[in-house]
């Protein structure tokens, strides 16, 4: 279906005041805070010809820090500080834990790992990481931040309250600017979202950077929607981060359990003394977004009692910039705004450009396409489980579906060529060896990285059909795969693979 026609089927935007996933509606308490109005930024429509460069810019951009050599210390699209080298990485070089849950590198290609307990940094030119934990600063369990609710106008009111990761911890890095790491953690999810939930401080983002001497920075980012007076908090695990190194330098865009942020981080302060903070929280975030469905039914747009969305573990910012999602219930792609404050106001097409599965089915159009949820669950509401997005070289995108945990349907592969998706068997034609796709990857060749929870990496060429397995020891430090990230910064490109025994980089690939 083109543009032009899908703007009739998007799913509604849910503006403050949606339910989070699956629980019921909540209504937001009586009376606000006093706080000065969030600033209004301006409002425009970005330009969508812009493309991912084969070697970016690196000049000036809108006044935030330049991405390019000066602050990097390497040029985009050179082969940077590492070697042109597949490398797997184990406790043996310093990684003191099982389970990494991330790996990436930042503008100054260090490379970053964590695991749920721990952040791990390794420099160029440097063999062991070196770890970082809550006594550096991290906002794990151990070291929660005290907040103060006393002036909100409802709920309970808490002063102390505090917010901190929940068990496991970590779940998810990327790398930002030069010398900064994003950390995401896991949030208690319980409850209604609003003033009275004692725990809607829980879980969120760390902005970590590193100091000349190599201590860490750290800054809290206490995720919320934030323009009715800092009522709704229901996003708290955060699933899936991506940072945009090319096209709106430095945006950044987090998954969580129930809707999609945008970020502003070279823009972020603290409070000044007697600030009130949603007002500085407008200024450098924007919370809250997501496509929807209905529960066995289309939408109503004067009802949000049964509405399904988030569990948005994928992300892949476009060569548009504008940005795709993936979630439990439904995919989407969100417009980018430069404004902040509209990012979560636009509404219905302003918002996406497109978005799946409400209502469905509809007539198929003459490709057989019904508005389907990339795959076609029994009825609309019911999960697709999808667990990563990603934009080919041919302009398709590509999607994955496996379940979270034991309960659900793994859907396979999808692609998306803006009339239609057309569905692939993992196994039976893309060469996997099991169902359920934990992740994927497009790469700048034309081939696909698809991961498995148990047996490691499988290549596939959509062009020729042909499959070639990527597997521990050659390739990985074991088959359990946990995540998938391409670093288009340097070329080749570098594929971190994160895995329950280590990490690798493959820069090296089998030949087509």
């Amino acid at each position: 279906m083109r543009r032009a026609t899908l703007g009739a089927v998007l799913s509604a935007l849910c503006w403050i005041g949606c339910r989070p996933s699956e629980e019921p509606a909540e209504s937001p308490p009586s009376g606000e805070p006093e706080a000065t109005a969030p600033p209004q930024t301006p409002s425009g429509v970005p330009d969508a010809g812009a493309t991912f460069p084969t070697t970016p810019d690196a000049g000036p951009d809108a006044g935030r820090p330049d991405a390019g050599a000066a602050d990097a210390g390497f040029a985009f699209g050179t082969p940077g500080p590492w070697p042109i080298a597949n490398a797997i990485f184990n406790e043996g070089h310093g990684i003191a834990e099982t389970g990494v849950v991330g790996f990436s590198t930042d503008e100054a290609q260090n490379r970053w790992a964590a695991t749920a307990q721990a952040l791990y940094l390794l420099r160029p030119g440097e063999a062991a990481f070196r770890r970082f934990t809550a006594a550096d600063g991290l906002h794990l369990q151990s070291n929660p931040v005290a907040y103060c609710d006393s002036n909100f106008a409802g709920g309970d009111r808490a002063c102390p309250i505090y917010g901190a990761a929940v068990d496991p911890g970590i779940s998810e890095i990327v790398g930002g600017g030069p010398n900064e790491v994003f950390v995401g953690y896991h949030g208690n999810t319980d409850g209604p979202g609003d003033w009275s939930d004692p725990h809607r401080h829980t879980g969120k983002l760390d902005r970590v950077r590193l100091r000349p001497g190599g201590t860490l920075e750290v800054d809290r980012i206490d995720l919320l929607a934030n323009l009715h007076g800092a009522q709704w908090w229901h996003d708290r695990t955060v699933h899936r981060l991506v940072f945009d190194h090319f096209v709106h330098k430095h945006d950044m865009y987090v998954g969580l359990n129930h809707g999609v942020a945008m970020l502003r981080p070279d823009r972020y302060r603290r409070p000044n003394p007697g600030e009130w903070f949603d007002s500085v929280n407008v200024e450098y975030m924007a919370d809250h977004l997501h496509a929807r469905v209905c529960f066995h039914a289309p939408c109503d747009p004067q009802s949000s009692g049964n509405q399904r969305m988030g569990g948005w573990r994928g992300l892949a910012i476009a060569p548009d910039g504008n940005l795709w999602t993936a979630g439990k219930w439904t995919a989407a792609k969100i417009r980018w705004d430069p404004s902040l404050v509209n990012w979560i106001s636009r509404g219905g097409s302003a918002s996406f450009e497109a978005a799946f599965g409400d209502p469905y089915p509809l007539p198929p159009n003459a490709d057989g396409y019904i508005n389907e949820p990339v795959f076609r669950p029994p009825l609309e509401g019911d999960p697709v489980h999808l667990t990563a997005v990603s934009v080919g070289a041919d302009g398709r995108v590509w999607f994955a579906s496996g379940p979270d945990g034991s309960d659900g349907f793994a859907y396979g592969v999808a692609s998306w060529d803006g009339r239609k998706f057309t569905v692939y068997d993992p196994i039976g034609q893309l060469g996997m060896s099991e169902a359920s796709v934990r992740d994927l990857v497009a790469l700048p060749d034309g081939r696909i990285v698809l991961s498995g929870h148990r047996t490691g990496l499988t290549l596939w060429d959509p062009l020729t059909g042909s499959h070639q397995p990527l597997r521990a020891p050659s390739y990985l430090a074991d088959d359990r795969v946990r995540r998938l990230e391409l670093d288009r910064m340097v070329n080749p490109p570098a594929l971190h693979v994160s895995t329950e025994r280590g990490a690798a980089v493959i820069r090296v690939l089998p030949p087509r």
